[in-house]
Formats: structure tokens, C-alpha cells, sequence
């Protein structure tokens, strides 16, 4: 069984951390582009072709690999893996990443997120990201009447943070991954209202959301380098 934690950081746009835990049998591989500097230590770096890309926007490359592991790693490793634990750049490795998939992420599950502890809902979202300047305001307000017009309720049961996954290579995943960047591409470049809406509008992936409280022992939480 091939497995990775897999993370991303284009343009000097964040900081990735150093691995503070290796696991056997496990790959660190981070997404890079050739403004990347300070590669840390634990880290295998993959510069990816301008080819790839389909943004200048470092946000936006980001989250073409964050929400296409499998298919990236396919297409320009040319390796499958079977599980994946994506991370973004900020977040350190300080556990066991086998223990971390035993225990929260069951055999027939597709992955796991992370709940969020304040946020209802995608409309919720998109409103403190203008409020915080996360994004313009004009591609906010484009996703907002999006999901509006595709039904898309204003509270869901569990709103997810997309910051951490845990995933398992499977048919739901492949059509996660075949949709998620047409979808994206035209709205908010911020990916976890998109994401969330997607699970939603597709209701394909079998996923276990826990409490960011939970993963301590595995995964720790540092400020992006961006809000530093």
C-alpha cells in the first residue's frame, strides 16, 4: 500500500513546516513551483511544470493540488497511491500518520475532515471572507448567488474546514477530483465554501468529520505565513 502526506506551496505564498514525525513506509511530498524557497527538512519537493498550472493566482495553484492529489500524483509522479493525508503548508507533522488513519478513518470511508468549531454554513463563510478581505469582494458575492440558485441550504448539518484530510483513493474521490477545479475556476478563489457545496450538490464521498481538538496528537496547527 502506497501512502503520503501531501502539501503545497506556490509563490512563497506560505511556509511550509519541517516534519517533526516520520512514519515508515510513508512519503512527505510537497508541491512546489520554482519560486519556492526554503524547502524544510522531511520534505520531498516536486516542482511542477508551468504546464500544469491552470492559475497564476498562488491561491488557486494550491488548491488545484489540494483537491487533486490522486490525479496529480498520477499524472506527474506517475505514482498511485492509496491513501493520502493532505495538509496545508502551515500545519506540522508530529505523529504517527498510520495511527492517525486506524483511528479516524474506517476501511469503508472515503476521508475524513475536520469540523468547524464557529461556521454554520457556506453563506456564513463567504460573508467573513469579505468581511476579512480574504478575497474580492465581487467573486464572493458570484458564489454566494451561485449556490443560491442551486438550492445549496444556508446550514448544513457539519460545515467542514478544508485544511486537513485524510482520503483513501476511491470512485467517489475521482469524481470529486473530475469536477471540483471547473466548478472553482470561475468563483472565489477561497476553496472550503466550493468544497463544502460540492459534497453537498454530489453527495458521493463517505466522510467522517471530526473535532480539530482530536488530531493534536498527529497534526498541530501554526499561523499561515500570510497572516503573520
Amino acid at each position: 500500500m502506497k501512502k503520503a502526506v501531501i502539501s503545497y506551496n506556490f509563490g512563497n505564498y506560505d511556509k511550509a513546516e519541517p516534519i517533526q514525525w516520520k512514519s515508515k513506509d510513508w512519503e512527505y511530498i510537497l508541491f512546489t513551483d520554482k519560486e519556492t524557497e526554503n524547502i524544510p527538512k522531511g520534505w520531498r519537493s516536486v516542482i511542477l511544470p508551468e504546464k500544469y498550472f491552470k492559475s497564476d493566482d498562488p491561491k488557486r495553484r494550491a488548491n488545484q493540488v489540494k483537491f487533486s492529489p490522486f490525479r496529480t500524483c498520477k499524472e506527474e509522479l506517475e505514482e498511485e497511491y492509496d491513501i493520502v493525508v493532505v495538509i496545508d503548508a502551515n500545519m506540522v507533522v508530529v505523529g504517527d500518520m498510520d495511527a492517525f488513519v486506524d483511528i479516524f478513518c474506517m476501511s469503508t470511508m472515503d476521508g475524513v475532515f475536520l469540523n468547524h468549531p464557529s461556521i454554520i454554513g457556506a453563506y456564513e463563510d463567504l460573508n467573513l471572507c469579505a468581511e476579512l478581505e480574504k478575497d474580492d469582494v465581487k467573486p464572493l458575492m458570484q458564489t454566494y448567488k451561485y449556490f443560491e440558485s442551486e438550492g445549496y441550504p444556508s446550514k448544513v448539518e457539519k460545515y467542514f474546514q478544508t485544511g486537513v484530510s485524510i482520503r483513501r483513493n476511491t470512485s467517489a474521490w475521482s469524481i470529486i477530483e473530475y469536477f471540483f477545479y471547473d466548478h472553482y475556476k470561475d468563483y472565489s478563489k477561497r476553496d472550503q465554501p466550493m468544497m463544502n457545496f460540492l459534497h453537498w450538490k454530489y453527495d458521493v464521498l463517505d466522510l467522517n468529520i471530526v473535532e480539530i481538538g482530536h488530531i493534536s496528537e498527529f497534526l498541530n496547527y501554526e499561523t499561515h505565513h500570510f497572516e503573520k
